[in-house]
């Protein structure tokens, strides 16, 4: 029986490692969203402010895979368009939540 490790074979590569922490960080938004500590809006707004401040600074492929994952998100439950998020992105108050206020709801 040959009594090599398996994991010798396994090479961790910095795509690797991004990708698995994308995915943890989706399934952790994905809990949040269910438990109502945020809306998938608001992390699109997030994200995508993010991405804009990566462009900014010539990070253009963080950049596009960062807008990528605000489209996921803003793309969820009652959707939002990603040039208005873009639009509103030197109008928020807080920059920091990246929030794009909720509309009210009609009783």
């Amino acid at each position: 029986m040959d009594n090599k490790n398996k994991n010798e074979d396994f090479e961790i590569t910095p795509k690797l490692v991004f990708d698995l922490n994308l995915a943890l960080y989706l399934d952790l938004v994905a809990a949040l969203e269910s438990a109502g500590a945020v809306t998938y809006r608001q992390m699109a707004a997030r994200v995508l402010n993010v991405s804009m401040d990566a462009r900014a600074d010539g990070e253009v492929g963080l950049s596009t895979v960062l807008e990528g994952v605000a489209k996921g998100f803003a793309g969820q439950s009652d959707g939002m368009s990603i040039e208005l998020l873009k639009a509103a992105h030197g109008l928020r108050d807080d920059e920091a939540l990246g929030d794009v206020p909720m509309r009210p709801a009609i009783d």
